[in-house]
């Protein structure tokens, strides 16, 4: 039966000891956990040249020497499996190491043997398997990927394409005693053609131009594909014959028409060997090496959108978590505040009471001022809590429908409202106030997805912050929400009053790789991910108008109830979400 494989490094014997007990009464996925041991550094190397299996490995800091930790992690990475996933540990906190070694080492977690509880370890060291899973699956599915590149390296990039049909090309004219000409895409003829020097008859150079007229001529008149057609009715010598096609992303007739590219081939044949029988010949070679380029060029534009799917997949999980992980830590800063006043307070009460429990003043005032004072206290308890309370919430709420993929009834006010509260911390670091504006009696009643409407939102809010106002000394974001009487969709205006958009970049700021923010570390993505999530996964549209210096306006539409197109999803790039009933 497969066991977790975690090896222990402490020169403690009792530390061997506990850790041994607590995993021994535990399980992670149905599976029991194995317990190595060494002392050393040295002894864990040994151990680790004869097996190469570990999941985890606990490692103390301070063993022969204050290094021994380290050096060992150095020797981890250096030499074992990057899935192999390493805790330091100490029981002196005062020797831990700094972040850049932390990141150095790819460590996972740090931790002091004194807050070591069983349940803490457990968790730390769930956590590290779930890692190395991820870590294991990923290393197999990159071998995958490799065999499967391997397979195709030939048609690979349009380069590879190139020299295929130059080889072909080559072996047709060989074959047939023929001049060839072929263009991969008449809408930019003149750099898309493939051919050797090709002359006329007269001894006169082809005019490529004339090539490229006869080609657009021949798509124009809708001339059937991959039949050979007179060069004659096209504005050619009668010699000339023209064999015109298109090409899809996929080689079906559903593709969308600006995925479709149009070429030809054009042909003569030497005039004393120009029989039926010769062009019929031609046509059937030049077909197949027609229909071989179609399928080479289906394939690499297939490549080439599904990189770009998986690569707005990745960055909208990435933007996901890494905007939860930013409202952790700022809410966790902003519980500070009210949680620090709830507990001084409750001090001051648990003071007050007692004072007037066991020694009470004599003075009536002296009573009736602590009485005051306990008043205070309560109310600024009750206040503090209160807030924190609604932070908490809020967080839970946003937080919860980030990550989850379900179609519910909800508040689209609230989502908005609760994204506004979640990022008030980032928003109080930059002195930018936010308010929302709901439109009375309007129904705001949402059946959609409230975890990807979040992400658009906070998608906007971080914009702001680190383009709207990136110097100025503050700021502010004003969202307006309605729903026009009797209209099936929800209107969200989305402004703010910042440095706006450059005007080149905002014709195309939807699309993939757009930024202006790429020296602050923007990818140009997140707006592409907003794009597709309001159109393609909420079934909506988002424009935007922006003037610079004068801010951005974007204008959201959501239908009231969004209907699911399994295959505009599929398209789009997005993970089909679950639908709850």
């Amino acid at each position: 039966m497969r066991k977790w494989q975690v090896l222990l490094v402490d020169d403690e014997k009792d530390v061997h000891s506990i850790t041994g007990l607590i995993l021994k009464q535990k399980r992670w996925r149905r599976a029991r956990f194995q317990l190595t041991s060494a002392y050393s550094r040295a002894e864990a190397i040994e151990i680790l040249k004869q097996k190469t299996d570990f999941h985890v490995a606990l490692i103390d800091v301070v063993m022969e020497k204050d290094t021994s930790g380290l050096e060992l992690c150095d020797y981890i990475r250096r030499h074992c499996p990057s899935s192999l996933r390493i805790v330091l540990r100490t029981g002196q906190p005062g020797l831990a190491p700094e972040e850049d070694i932390l990141q150095e080492y790819d460590i996972d977690y740090y931790l002091a043997k004194s807050d070591a509880t069983p349940a803490k370890l457990y968790s730390v060291i769930r956590a590290c398997l779930r890692s190395s899973q991820d870590i294991s699956t990923l290393l197999a599915y990159g071998q995958q990927l490799q065999s499967f590149t391997k397979t195709l390296q030939n048609v690979s990039t349009v380069g590879d394409l190139l020299v295929f049909m130059r080889e072909a090309l080559n072996f047709l004219e060989a074959k047939h005693s023929a001049t060839t000409v072929f263009n991969y895409d008449i809408s930019n003829f003149l750099d898309s053609f493939i051919t050797d020097d090709v002359t006329m008859e007269t001894g006169e150079h082809l005019n490529f131009m004339q090539i490229g007229k006869a080609l657009i001529q021949a798509h124009e008149n809708e001339l059937p594909l991959l039949q050979a057609h007179s060069g004659e009715d096209l504005g050619l010598s009668d010699s000339y014959y023209i064999i015109p096609f298109d090409a899809h992303e996929e080689d079906q007739g559903d593709a969308h028409q600006d995925e479709v590219v149009r070429g030809g081939l054009v042909f003569r044949l030497e005039p004393e060997l120009a029989t039926q029988k010769a062009t019929q010949d031609f046509l059937s070679d030049a077909t197949l090496f027609v229909e071989n380029w179609r399928i080479a060029f289906a394939t690499v534009r297939l490549r080439e959108r599904l990189a770009r799917e998986q690569l707005l997949r990745d960055q909208m999980y990435f933007e996901r978590m890494e905007s939860i992980a930013s409202m952790v830590t700022g809410v966790a800063h902003e519980l500070n505040t009210p949680l620090g006043v709830a507990r001084t307070a409750g001090s001051m009460m648990t003071e007050i009471a007692k004072t007037l429990l066991e020694d009470p003043p004599e003075d009536e005032e002296d009573v009736e001022e602590m009485q005051d004072d306990l008043a205070d206290s309560f109310h600024l308890l009750e206040r503090n809590l209160d807030r924190a309370q609604k932070l908490i919430k809020s967080f839970k709420q946003l937080s919860s429908s980030q990550l989850s993929d379900e179609q519910i009834h909800s508040d689209v006010g609230v989502v908005i409202a609760d994204c506004i509260e979640t990022m008030r911390p980032d928003l109080k670091k930059k002195n930018i106030t936010a308010e929302i504006h709901r439109a009375e009696g309007s129904d705001y009643d949402w059946n959609g997805y409230p975890g990807h409407l979040s992400q658009v939102i906070i998608n906007l809010v971080q914009n702001t912050i680190r383009y709207a106002y990136p110097d100025a000394p503050g700021g502010k974001i004003d969202i307006h929400v309605s729903r026009p009487d009797g209209s099936d969709k929800f209107h969200i205006e989305y402004v703010d009053y910042g440095a706006g958009v450059d005007p080149e970049i905002l014709p195309r700021l939807f699309d993939a790789f757009v930024t202006s923010g790429r020296s602050q570390g923007g990818t140009g993505l997140g707006m592409a991910i907003s794009r597709n999530i309001v159109v393609e996964l909420l079934g909506g549209t988002i424009r935007c108008e922006s003037e610079l210096g004068k801010g951005a306006k974007f204008f959201i539409k959501l239908p009231a109830v969004v209907q699911v197109d399994e295959s505009e999803i599929r398209r789009s790039g997005l993970r089909l979400p679950k639908v709850v009933s």
